[in-house]
């Protein structure tokens, strides 16, 4: 299971990263979170991080027309959203690099 001390830091990039992938609304991102090892991520947990990223301007909202209900809220990305995304993937990358040169050393 993912510590979520250590899951606080990354988690808005991710979610950023799913959303840039394909415009999509709350539930579906907490499936596709599920779906990738991120078992107990709940919409009560996703849901304020989507609202942090709203006020922040990282992503916007519409609602839209659902084949199956009520309308549902769908989120994109926005151009500053892009932005901190691409920063997201620097920092995330080397910092994975750096933790694996420490991890590498111990288990040898």
């Amino acid at each position: 299971m993912i510590e979520s001390q250590m899951l606080k830091g990354v988690i808005e990039g991710v979610i950023l990263h799913i959303i840039k992938n394909n415009e999509t609304y709350g539930y579906e991102i907490v499936e596709e979170l599920k779906n990738s090892g991120f078992y107990t991520m709940t919409e009560g947990t996703v849901y304020p991080i989507l609202q942090r990223l709203s006020k922040k301007g990282l992503i916007l909202g519409a609602y839209k027309k659902s084949n199956i209900g009520p309308k549902r809220k769908y989120y994109y990305i926005s151009p500053k959203g892009r932005e901190y995304l691409d920063s997201f993937y620097e920092s995330f990358s080397e910092m994975s690099e750096a933790i694996n040169n420490v991890l590498e050393k111990g288990r040898r």
